[in-house]
């Protein structure tokens, strides 16, 4: 894909005109006045943008935009409309037209969008040939984001060693998910990882969960009861929300370091464990130490070795990949196919903070595709926080910038006569009066 450009176009006038302009700036042109020509000069796979008039003799340039969407993903599609067709534009968008402009044509306006929309392409191309590197190197964390890479790739150098490893994140940036990716790319990969997390026990429980206890350790220990880290052998123990852990238990998991050896509840007997410890967090740590709710030796012994897993809103590059992503993995599982979001839901998603991180990204977009009704996820199907987002820029703010030109230069042209230039944008007036509002136009009001 690159500076070649298709126009879909019957009249043959000017698509010979913009076709001299695009090829006198080092463009290869191809021309096609109906949809057999044009899905003919696709066929080549080097066509980088297309631009394709919304009225097309007798066929649909909507419908065609659709098919075109259908066959070819990812190929940015510019339509070009007639003068008072904003509502057909706006349809165009929502169907999956990278944008539109309207007639008579401003070259230079054009040129810039076709130049967009052709970047666009090579970066989204350039995506999908990194995509063999990233699933090789970050194994489950879905990413091409330079930070990330980085992260995995110093994992995977860590999981050749048994150097404890701290992985610091906030929730739902993917803590457990690197936490595997060190174990599977160990010498310890033949045996499951055990997963533990801290804040969802108790102190008591806590202890008695990872050390076992002697039979008559305290009331009601009628039995021997064997703990997870002895119960773990040789295999990697995965300890999450270590901050969460009280003083003592991080007494014992410092022991259980150094000494490669714990001590049951109750018992005198000290027995050796061969594990391989990773824990990580969501909390300061330092700021834990200063308020000794954490032990400095403990994390002393930790630290030689920390990963640190940026927030989502800091690595907004991966949220196309994540979406598409997702949308198979939920597709695959739930024998519904969505295949896409709409350029709106995208722009919500780019704009979005993201408090939940990736976790959160995966659970919108399961219930905006078990909300759709179609193979494309629309802002309607968003969870309401989203839904009821006010837009900041983008793609919508531009389509309203257009709107506002339009009724401007129409009722100029009309000379302010609200009755003809609601006929001419085809919209009643009571419609016309409430967009004059709307944009604010008082001079017009």
């Amino acid at each position: 894909m690159g500076k070649e450009i298709l126009i879909v176009d019957d009249n043959l006038k000017l698509s010979s005109s913009l076709a001299r302009n695009f090829e006198q700036l080092g463009y290869l042109v191809h021309e096609a006045p109906n949809s057999r020509r044009a899905f003919g000069a696709l066929e080549s796979g080097s066509v980088g943008v297309v631009l394709l008039d919304i009225m097309l003799g007798e066929e649909d340039g909507l419908a065609l935009l659709k098919d075109m969407v259908e066959r070819y993903p990812g190929l940015p599609v510019i339509m070009i409309t007639g003068f008072g067709s904003i509502e057909s534009a706006v349809t165009s968008v929502k169907l999956g037209a990278y944008d539109y402009v309207q007639k008579p044509l401003d070259f230079n306006k054009l040129l810039k969008i076709v130049e967009n929309a052709i970047k666009l392409g090579e970066l989204e191309q350039e995506n999908s040939t990194l995509r063999d590197r990233i699933v090789e190197l970050s194994g489950s964390i879905v990413t091409g984001n330079d930070e990330v890479l980085a992260v995995c790739e110093k994992a995977k150098k860590l999981a050749g060693t048994n150097i404890s490893v701290l992985i610091l994140g906030e929730n739902g940036t993917g803590k457990e998910l690197l936490a595997n990716l060190i174990h599977n790319n160990s010498l310890r990969a033949s045996k499951k990882m055990v997963t533990v997390n801290s804040a969802a026990f108790p102190d008591s429980l806590l202890d008695n969960e990872l050390f076992g206890h002697e039979k008559g350790a305290y009331t009601g220990a009628q039995s021997r009861f064997i703990g997870i880290i002895e119960r773990a052998g040789d295999t990697t123990l995965y300890l999450d929300e270590i901050g969460d852990m009280s003083m003592s238990t991080q007494a014992k998991i410092l022991r259980a370091l150094q000494n490669q050896e714990i001590r049951r509840i109750g018992g005198t007997e000290s027995i050796k464990v061969d594990i391989r410890l990773i824990t990580s967090t969501n909390r300061d740590l330092d700021k834990l130490i200063s308020e000794k709710r954490f032990r400095q030796d403990l994390y002393y012994r930790l630290n030689a070795a920390i990963l640190k897993l940026p927030p989502l809103r800091e690595r907004r590059d991966d949220i196309p990949l994540l979406t598409e992503y997702f949308l198979a993995q939920f597709s695959a599982e739930n024998a519904k196919e969505v295949r896409s979001v709409s350029g709106e839901v995208m722009e919500r998603f780019m704009e979005y903070a993201w408090p939940g991180n990736v976790r959160e990204l995966k659970n919108t977009i399961n219930y905006a595709a078990t909300l759709a009704v179609a193979d494309c996820i629309n802002l309607e199907d968003l969870p309401t926080p989203l839904m009821e987002r006010k837009r900041q820029g983008g793609r919508g703010s531009m389509l309203m910038e257009a709107e506002k030109r339009l009724i401007l230069r129409t009722l100029k042209e009309t000379g302010n006569n609200k009755r003809k230039a609601a006929m001419v944008l085809n919209i009643s007036r009571k419609t016309l009066y409430n967009k004059l509002k709307k944009y604010e136009i008082d001079q017009y009001a």
